[in-house]
């Protein structure tokens, strides 16, 4: 073929693609793709295609009528509506037209997951469709994570990964676990069916809450319930999720039809499974089962760090099936995992050097001489203000959001206004004696200005009390341990502009 008949043909197939996009929806339309983020697709521009774009196009790329392509989807057995408008068109494009690498990707994936999904799917008597809802959600990636911080193949947030048993911990996020997430969001989505009776709503309460369902049902005037009845009122990118929903399963039902096909198909491996009762780092595992590390973490992605730590219990590792040889054994496995015991740096007892006692030390100047104040600290409660959460009174209070939700009994981090919270806080007095002096002069009642003895002149050398902080220290305990020295005055003394400490750290406390 001469270049000018190639480039007869594919001026013809951009020409046809435009007419087409024209023909769907009104030139200003434009929609947002939860799956692709921010990236707006413009209906009817006939601004140039980019050189890869135009290079996509020397393919042949089947550019399919409305009727084909609505024949085509009234033929897929589906329990969930699959409506097709232009709306929904634009989306099959986005798939089948402008980002056919995006499908090629899902299909070498889905080999990988979907007997998963299927497998719970069945279990919670759910439509088998509902399996594409991950492609939306993730992309079929178990550690996608989200501007909002969702995360896994199913994107929940953390406190609904908590409330549908999803553990998450600094070493562990089950969101990012499989099988675990498949289970918990069929449990959601089950409950949201419920709710709703329709498939679609459930969908979009998935996406954007059920408060924002409710709201649009209200909006559109109560009566109406179907997602197309209240897709006006919506919020933006749940308008986009549902037809997102049909164009995925569209696209993954037709692909072959658009000339899409992937060379690279992936499968699940094979497992096997061992429990760890112990810290285990699995590098080394890795190394004694004579496997990569990547392939190891890659098998357990709900794993946040290479180290399991000390105070694991009854945890299952996947491990490839086929090191079964080394791992038929019991006495294998223990040699194994103790083998990978961590390397642990021992941790030096904080050492305090004092000064011979020679005479009262002022903890402040203008103040009366001070002598050594117990440990103690007194209840005070905390009204919650409209636009406070946990970490913006923790930080107020100098103290952990963990230590907060101890004290009330929280389970999660949820608090609302006018709520009264238990927060334990340094005695006024002993807050006043570890005072800096600018503190001091600003505390009330007024300190007697006169002192029994004069304070120690700056020329005087005094020996420095250091702490070396020790796995589970916070600013806030070590503050209870040398005298309910506060917080701030620590951070002071060490030029910290954040409360995160870490464990061998060395802190000079006065």
């Amino acid at each position: 073929m001469t270049y000018s008949k190639l480039f007869t043909v594919v001026a013809a197939i951009v020409g046809s693609i435009w007419a087409n996009y024209a023909q769907a929806a009104p030139t200003s339309h434009k929609y947002e793709s939860p799956v692709f983020g921010d990236s707006l697709l413009p209906l009817g521009d006939t601004t140039l295609l980019t050189p890869e774009e135009l290079a996509l196009l020397v393919e042949y790329i089947p550019n399919e009528p409305n009727d084909v392509i609505q024949d085509r989807l009234s033929c897929i057995e589906s329990e969930i509506p699959l409506t097709f408008n232009p709306f929904v068109r634009n989306f099959i494009d986005y798939f089948t037209i402008r980002n056919r690498k995006y499908t090629r990707t899902m299909i070498s994936r889905e080999n990988v997951y979907f007997p998963l999904f299927e497998k719970y799917l069945k279990k919670h008597n759910m439509p088998d469709e509902m399996k594409y809802l991950a492609i939306v959600e993730s992309g079929l990636n178990p550690k996608a994570a989200s501007w909002a911080k969702a995360v896994g193949l199913w994107q929940f947030i953390p406190d609904t990964g908590r409330e549908y048993g999803l553990d998450q911990s600094a070493h562990i996020d089950e969101r990012m676990d499989p099988e675990k997430a498949t289970d918990a969001a069929c449990r959601f989505l089950k409950r949201l069916h419920k709710t709703y009776g329709d498939w679609e709503l459930a969908m979009a309460a998935y996406n954007c809450g059920p408060g924002n369902v409710n709201k649009a049902i209200r909006r559109a005037g109560g009566g109406k319930k179907t997602f197309w009845e209240i897709f006006p009122y919506l919020p933006k990118e749940t308008r986009s999720y549902v037809p997102s929903m049909t164009a995925v399963i569209y696209a993954m039902n037709y692909a072959p039809q658009h000339n899409i096909f992937s060379d690279s198909i992936l499968y699940v491996q094979d497992v096997e499974t061992i429990t760890i009762n112990q810290g285990v780092d699995l590098e080394k595992l890795a190394a004694e089962l004579h496997i990569d590390s990547k392939t190891l973490l890659a098998l357990n992605p709900e794993i946040k760090k290479k180290v399991l730590p000390a105070n694991t219990r009854n945890y299952k590792l996947r491990v490839p099936a086929e090191r079964a040889e080394l791992l038929a054994s019991a006495d294998n496995v223990s040699c194994m995992i103790a083998a990978a015991t961590p390397t642990i740096v021992p941790v030096p007892e904080p050492v305090i050097e004092r000064e011979p006692a020679k005479a009262p030390v002022l903890l402040a100047s203008n103040t009366a001489t001070t002598t050594t104040l117990p440990d103690s600290t007194e209840k005070v409660f905390y009204k919650v203000k409209r636009g406070d959460n946990l970490s913006s009174i923790a930080t107020k209070h100098n103290v952990t959001v963990e230590q907060l939700k101890d004290w009330n009994n929280l389970r999660k981090s949820t608090i609302v206004t006018n709520q009264k919270l238990t927060v334990y806080q340094p005695k006024a007095t002993e807050a006043l004696a570890m005072a800096t002096p600018a503190e001091v002069a600003e505390a009330k009642p007024v300190v007697a200005k006169k002192t029994s003895k004069p304070a120690i002149k700056p020329s005087e050398k005094h020996q420095e009390i250091i702490h070396h902080v020790q796995p589970g220290d916070t600013l806030w305990n070590i503050s209870q341990k040398y005298n309910g020295i506060s917080v701030e005055k620590i951070k002071k003394l060490n030029k910290l502009k954040t409360n995160e400490i870490k464990p061998g750290q060395t802190l000079i406390l006065g």
